[in-house]
């Protein structure tokens, strides 16, 4: 229901917005309407008995991966790029830590690293 409800938000946005700055009615309606269903929906009864957040989402796959020899900071961003994917998880050869770039969405490329905390 998350998804559906981000994709419902993300699609009232870019009527409003307007690919063209026009707004929909009709969108509006739509979206709302849909809001309100999701919003009155039960969650399942086996989750709820198991007093957790019915609307948390869960771990639907586990992928593993071998991290490979330690690299620079410069190759796991050449790494991202080729991948084409939105982060790289790397070995850092200076640190010996794990490390993950990733692209922001206001462009560049971040860098999470440990704490020395």
């Amino acid at each position: 229901t998350d998804r559906i409800s981000r994709k419902l938000r993300k699609y009232k946005e870019r009527r409003l917005d307007g690919y063209h700055g026009g707004k929909s009615n009709e969108a509006d309606d739509i979206t709302d309407a849909l809001t309100k269903a999701l919003e009155e929906t039960d969650p399942p009864s086996e989750v709820a008995d198991k007093e957790v957040d019915p609307y948390a989402k869960e771990i639907t796959k586990i992928k593993s991966f071998n991290l490979g020899k330690p690299q620079s900071l410069q190759e796991a961003v050449f790494a991202l790029d080729y991948i084409d994917h939105d982060f790289y998880v790397f070995k850092n050869a200076e640190s010996g830590e794990i490390n993950v770039v990733y692209k922001r969405n206001a462009g560049g490329i971040g860098l999470i690293q440990p704490s020395e905390d």
